[in-house]
């Protein structure tokens, strides 16, 4: 189950960040730099916005909803009225601040600042709705959901450049009907995949509440720890330098794409899982995997730099070489963070979540302060790696502290770390032919169908394999067993 909705969630995100990087070359063509930079402004603050107003209840929802599938009509409710009336107050509350952090802009961006105000309710309705669908491991409805966002996007924007009508306003508008969209389909999603019934309760609001209240503190230092860099640009750096800034941000992405696909799965699987030591290994072989994958990528990345800025976005792009390679180093201890993260979550620990991410946020508050005025951008990009660096090694230590295993257990290279897909593809087709799915003994005529649970140990070998990997050695002599230890197979005529 967990390696299947990882490859769902990365499909996902793959597709998404290929959007994203048609995207941004789209703004970065049409715009430059300073109308690159003016859009980010117009963009950033509605979407934080978004999640402080959220107050961790969509991590709660996933949270809740895999640990407790009965609850899904009562938060379902709880979430449409919340949405409602916290949203309006939230619009409000960005009419009066936004355009006081964005700072001294001219009147066209601040016009489209407020504009894009509106995306707060939208956003919020959204991320509930995937917090329910991503707690019942609906991954396949998640990734639709996400994706009508950047379709809607990226078609929008190849219409509009490609008609030489590409502006911040236009790009502005554009993002408006993608979140839209997205939400609409969330809501059917939801409807459709786990009939809500309208019952909202207090007692179910309280116990996500509960929750999200731990985990809030973390989100909001998590994104402050993910974007404070770009934030306190947004204030305070001219629009070029937010434009350049925020090319290399996109760009660096790219390293995190795994970690984020992992992360997304992991947490409900973990919280659904009823074993201490089992959660415990798919949260270990999970952060190994990653952090491998992502060092292999980061050697081809930081060479080819500046040739892909060069090639993609042009010369007056290619002085961002520099930041561009901190950022993929920051990138990738973020995403031994993320997966870390992820996991004391599923746990049942966001307080130990929110500690790493508190001191990730100080740290890179402090060094944001002092490096930006000296080094300018890469000053930013230096915070970011250390903000991530206190992260990791904070969330780290209370995931070995919290589960009593010691450093060398979690971080241990493991023959069977390779996913079980590494495995010769005739081998795989052999094990599944023979072993996995056998025709039901029960009724193999009048069903015709086919169950991977008929093996000896059924579901909880199919669980074994996806947290220890899979002993091909193993299955191997189960498989060459004498045939008198096997259920006979009946003959079908």
């Amino acid at each position: 189950m967990l390696q299947r909705n990882i490859k769902l969630v990365f499909g996902t995100n793959a597709l998404m960040l290929c959007s994203g990087v048609v995207t941004s070359l789209l703004s970065a063509w049409a715009l430059g730099p300073e109308g690159r930079g003016d859009l980010t402004i117009v963009l950033t603050w509605p979407a934080v916005f978004v999640t402080i107003m959220s107050i961790g209840l969509p991590q709660a929802y996933r949270f809740w909803t895999a640990r407790q599938p009965e609850s899904i009509s009562h938060l379902f409710s709880n979430a449409l009225l919340y949405s409602v009336v916290v949203g309006v107050l939230a619009l409000v509350l960005g009419e009066l601040v936004i355009p006081r952090l964005v700072g001294d802009r001219s009147p066209e961006v601040m016009r489209l600042v407020r504009i894009y105000a509106l995306i707060i309710p939208i956003g919020m309705v959204t991320d509930l709705m995937r917090g329910l669908l991503e707690g019942m491991r609906r991954f396949a409805w998640v990734g639709a959901v996400r994706l009508i966002l950047f379709g809607v996007q990226s078609v929008g924007y190849v219409a509009l450049w490609s008609t030489d009508r590409l502006t911040v306003a236009s790009a502005t508008y554009t993002m408006l009907a993608a979140l839209a969209a997205s939400m609409i389909l969330s809501l059917v999603a939801v409807w459709v995949q786990l009939t809500p019934r309208w019952t909202p309760r207090l007692s179910g609001f309280r116990s996500a509440l509960r929750y999200g209240l731990k985990d809030y503190p973390g989100m909001v230092t998590e994104l402050a720890t993910w974007r404070l860099d770009s934030l306190i640009l947004v204030g305070f750096a001219s629009s070029t330098s937010i434009g350049l800034y925020a090319i290399a941000v996109k760009l660096s992405d790219i390293t995190t794409l795994l970690a984020s696909s992992v992360g997304d799965a992991l947490m409900p699987e973990v919280a659904a899982s009823k074993k201490r030591d089992e959660a415990t290994q798919m949260v270990t072989r999970s952060l190994r995997l990653t952090l491998i994958a992502h060092l292999l990528l980061l050697g081809p990345l930081w060479i080819s730099a500046p040739y892909v800025l060069r090639f993609a976005y042009g010369d007056e792009f290619v002085p961002v070489t520099n930041v561009l390679r901190l950022l993929m180093i920051a990138s990738v201890i973020w995403s031994g963070g993320s997966i870390v993260i992820s996991g004391l979550k599923g746990l049942g620990h966001p307080g130990l979540s929110t500690v790493a991410r508190i001191a990730a946020a100080l740290v890179m508050a402090v060094t944001l302060l002092v490096w930006l005025p000296r080094w300018g951008i890469e000053g930013a990009a230096l915070a970011s790696v250390s903000g991530y660096s206190v992260m990791f090694l904070v969330a780290l230590f209370c995931f070995l502290w919290q589960q009593k295993i010691s450093l060398w257990e979690c971080v241990r290279p493991r023959r069977n770390d390779l996913p079980f897909l590494f495995a010769a593809a005739g081998s795989r087709t052999e094990f599944f032919r023979d072993r996995l799915w056998m025709r039901s003994p029960q009724d193999p005529l009048q069903s015709g169908t086919f169950h991977p649970g008929t093996l000896p140990g059924g579901v909880a070998r199919t669980r074994e394999v996806l947290v220890n990997g899979f002993d091909w050695h193993k299955e191997n002599e189960s498989m060459t067993a004498p045939l008198e230890t096997m259920e006979p197979a009946k003959k079908v005529s």
